[in-house]
């Protein structure tokens, strides 16, 4: 792995660890604080990781075969960790969803969350992914970059109506959205969420070697795109919706960082140990989080701090383990040989 690939493991590692701070509950008392933490700086996580395996999605994809590779090795880990999380998805519509539940209707919401919401919270990801790439593919094959980016903005504003929900007076909009969330529950999904993001990965891969002559394109717009986030953070801060999942700046913002990630060259040492804490952490930091919140739910600063240390180290411990375990293993054949 060469240089500048190194620093888009460092950012995927920041990006992990802001996923975990969503999902810790809260890390202080400060309502304007808490929400620059985590709707400001970790809600840009996600679009990262959507324009990240975009990106070397289609770097990879004219490899022969490849497309089926992937396609069958993230089901294959997506399968295993949707079943992993079962028993707390299980819990929480329970908790949450009022129907009189047994083993047919179960069995159908863990058919529905398998292809649309993922079994627990942060699983939404796989499926929007998944259905996303296959979408912007299909639509990089027929039309010009302007028509789909204009097509996936389109519906990425749609989707925004979760977000500005308090701007919304017509009747007729609030009707169709009611209707919409009582069967879909959110709009952040393959459909209106993370095509638009997967399209900037396709792009800035189909234009790598042309990207350093834009260096200073990428600069001014991330200063654009800070200037226009502490716009709509003050915007969506007093006129709070039914979630904040989609905010326009991180549009540019993503773009404009990815580019400069892509082709920004320093002499650093390798840090692709840090793609497999990554990976662990996404995967499995709601498991020790949840086991946490069956005595100690409350929602406090010192509980989203325990939070956060339980969801990143226990995972980075695992990983460890895991590795000496191996290297242990294989010592052991290397002196029987």
């Amino acid at each position: 792995m060469d240089n500048k690939n190194q620093k888009l493991f460092i950012a995927q590692f920041i990006a992990t660890i802001c996923v975990v701070v969503i999902h810790c509950g809260t890390i202080t008392n400060h309502p304007i604080v808490h929400f620059f933490l985590k709707s400001m700086v970790c809600r840009i996580a996600v679009p990262f990781f959507f324009v990240n395996n975009a990106y070397f999605f289609r770097i990879n994809s004219k490899r022969e075969g490849y497309s089926k590779m992937w396609l069958r090795r993230i089901v294959r880990l997506y399968t295993i960790v949707f079943l992993l999380y079962i028993p707390f998805g299980v819990q929480l519509l329970q908790d949450t969803v009022d129907i009189q539940w047994n083993l047919w209707s179960i069995l159908l919401a863990l058919v529905v969350s398998f292809l649309y919401t993922g079994s627990f919270y942060h699983l939404w990801y796989f499926p929007a992914l998944i259905s996303s790439l296959a979408i912007v593919k299909y639509m990089f094959q027929r039309f010009r970059y302007k028509w789909i980016f204009l097509v996936c903005f389109l519906f990425f504003s749609v989707g925004s109506l979760e977000t500005y929900s308090l701007f919304i007076s017509n009747p007729m909009v609030i009707s169709v959205m009611e209707k919409y969330f009582n069967i879909f529950f959110t709009t952040r999904n393959g459909l209106f969420f993370s095509p638009l993001f997967i399209s900037i990965g396709f792009v800035l891969a189909d234009n790598v070697h042309n990207l350093e002559k834009h260096r200073k394109l990428f600069i001014y717009g991330l200063v654009a795109a800070c200037f226009l986030g502490g716009v709509e953070g003050i915007i969506t801060f007093y006129n709070q919706g039914i979630d904040k999942n989609f905010m326009y700046f991180t549009i540019p913002f993503i773009f404009s960082l990815y580019g400069l990630l892509v082709i920004s060259k320093s002499k650093i040492k390798s840090f692709e140990n840090l793609n497999s804490y990554s990976k662990n952490i996404f995967l499995f930091h709601m498991i020790p989080i949840q086991i946490f919140n069956m005595r100690h739910g409350e929602i406090t600063p010192i509980n989203g701090l325990f939070r956060l240390m339980l969801g990143v180290f226990v995972p980075i411990s695992i990983v460890l383990f895991y590795n000496k375990i191996v290297k242990q293993i294989s010592i052991f054949y290397k002196i029987k040989m």
